[in-house]
């Protein structure tokens, strides 16, 4: 079987932000420190700054004593996974956030990468059984997933060969290289688009 990892960096948040009076104040120092990376399922923010939330880790719908600014509790989401999650938090209790295999690891703890790898086709699968729980609950079977890790490769891929072909002007098989590649972008652009939430 082909295993990938999950991703490449983990994202730290930074230490003593200047203090915001709402969490909306946070997004840019977010997507920043989460490296325009959905935390839970690691899609990149493919110009869809629009299509990215700030979600509270630990949910202030089930805990109202819980800070609605605290940064440390702010995690830059995609909005399938942040709707996905919701104000699901198995115990009772905001500083316990996993009794036995159920419940969510922050993102930004390596112990989130553990949980996860990808296919070969770039689906994310659950290694263990507590990543089995979250990838139920945040839906990370959610094909978007998998499109937006290719759109990633291909628009790499496409950015390398417009370089060769500013190299190589007239050369017939770069420039048949470069449209099949930019044919495959709006495929899956439009594959994208066209999922349902």
């Amino acid at each position: 079987m082909d295993k990938h990892s999950f991703r490449k960096n983990t994202p730290t948040r930074r230490i003593d932000p200047v203090v915001k009076s709402k969490y909306g104040d946070y997004f840019d120092l977010l997507r920043e420190d989460f490296l325009k990376r959905c935390g839970y399922c690691d899609s990149f923010d493919l110009r869809r700054d629009n299509d990215f939330e700030i979600d509270h880790f630990v949910p202030r719908r089930v805990f109202s004593k819980v800070k609605e600014n605290d940064y440390n509790n702010l995690v830059y989401s995609c909005k399938s996974c942040n709707r996905s999650k919701s104000g699901k938090w198995p115990s009772n209790d905001e500083n316990i956030s996993v009794v036995g295999n159920v419940g969510f690891i922050d993102p930004c703890d390596n112990k989130y990468d553990n949980q996860f790898y990808r296919d070969k086709d770039g689906e994310i699968q659950y290694e263990t059984e507590h990543g089995r729980w979250m990838y139920l609950e945040l839906s990370l079977y959610n094909p978007k997933h998998s499109i937006l890790w290719y759109l990633e490769k291909i628009m790499k891929d496409i950015k390398e060969a417009k370089m060769l072909a500013d190299i190589k002007p007239d050369d017939i098989k770069v420039i048949k290289g470069l449209n099949a590649l930019l044919l495959i972008q709006d495929k899956y652009l439009n594959k994208l688009f066209n999922i349902e939430e």
